[in-house]
């Protein structure tokens, strides 16, 4: 017997948007099924362990989305201004990356119920950061002009990098709610890289 998939994505549909809008504890599944038009045999027919899991669903698959967006390569970087220019690219691809309401929703529901999260879907977001982190750092040290004294060096620099990005991330998406980013907030970021990256000029060039 084929399972048939859309009640249980209309149901995480609906489920995503009452959990951004009114809370996780605040919905009931009585909500849910009211919204998506499904009955409660349904719901915990796909999802056995009920809000939690339909909430730890909904964060995977926000991580997942926007992780599979990312492209980090600094491998044709030959200058400081080259990395600064690649590094913008790098924060605009994260940037857009929560744009979609799904996307968007996720993030908020993963920021707001990070206590809720099973110790699962807490490692998996703390995973998927670290990969980033990881991917960004192995870039760093394909350029050889860099000329990074050990592996630990171009950790450090990856962590910088991603806790300027995510600081930004959460002051304008989280705090202010401001989903459009203005070029105040990108130059500001692009002169704290710049300002990273400015021991290491005289190396490179």
């Amino acid at each position: 017997m084929i399972k048939n998939d859309q009640p249980k994505d209309k149901i995480i549909d609906v489920a995503r948007k009452l959990f951004a809008s009114r809370g996780f504890e605040a919905t009931t599944t009585r909500m849910i099924n009211k919204a998506a038009g499904t009955s409660e045999g349904a719901l915990y027919y796909h999802f056995p362990h009920g809000k939690q899991e339909i909430l730890d669903t909904i964060v995977q698959q926000g991580i997942e989305s926007r992780v599979s967006l990312l492209t980090v390569s600094l491998t044709n970087s030959t200058t400081v201004t080259g990395i600064e220019t690649q590094m913008m690219t790098l924060f605009d691809q994260l940037w857009q990356a929560f744009q979609s309401e799904t996307s968007y929703q996720s993030f908020i529901i993963t920021i707001r119920e990070r206590m809720l999260l099973s110790d699962e879907q807490s490692h998996w977001l703390i995973d998927a950061i670290q990969q980033i982190q990881a991917r960004l750092s192995q870039a760093f040290q394909n350029i050889e002009k860099l000329a990074l004294n050990d592996s630990q060096a171009a950790d450090n620099l990856a962590m910088i990098v991603m806790s300027i990005f995510q600081k930004v991330l959460y002051d304008e998406l989280l705090i202010k709610n401001q989903r459009r980013l203005s070029a105040d907030v990108r130059e500001r970021v692009r002169q704290q890289i710049h300002f990273l990256l400015a021991p290491i000029q005289t190396t490179i060039n």
